[in-house]
């Protein structure tokens, strides 16, 4: 009796946390991602903001950097510059305080799209699309796409 007790709170407990693993959505998990994602961006944490990218993802900037940076060597020295430049001057963090706008998520198997807009200057609506990768280690960027365009100032 005490053994079949001991079986059944044993696989109760296998099977509950195994519900609760898969009751997470990939989508959740992918908003997940982008969240670390953004955090680490706002506190200019190199380590987790790089970590969040394959290695052979490519990124297109939206301003200075008018070539596509293939793979990790490209995407990660501009950063590094983005990095100097948003921290200049600032001894802590946030440095930033980035508010994805109308975010959308479209999931397509093992890969998301997540689009959104961003207002942070005036007189120009910038645009965001990052596409996600669901690799053994989580779901990791694998292109990321800035842009901006002049809008009229009211």
């Amino acid at each position: 009796m005490i053994l079949r007790l001991a079986v059944l709170l044993l696989f109760g407990s296998l099977s509950t946390s195994l519900i609760a693993k898969d009751s997470v959505s990939p989508e959740a998990e992918v908003q997940s991602s982008l969240s670390k994602f953004i955090t680490a961006f706002d506190n200019l944490d190199w380590e987790a903001f790089r970590l969040s990218f394959e290695d052979d993802a490519t990124v297109f900037y939206p301003r200075a950097v008018p070539e596509r940076a293939n793979g990790r060597s490209e995407f990660e020295r501009t950063f590094r510059t983005v990095f100097e430049q948003i921290r200049k001057g600032r001894n802590s963090g946030p440095y930033m305080d980035i508010q994805p706008r109308k975010l959308q998520i479209q999931m397509l198997g093992d890969v998301a799209i997540v689009t959104f807009h961003l207002d942070d200057r005036p007189g120009f609506l910038n645009r965001r699309t990052i596409v996600f990768h669901k690799t053994g280690s989580g779901w990791k960027i694998a292109h990321l796409h800035a842009s901006e365009v002049a809008v009229a100032v009211p």
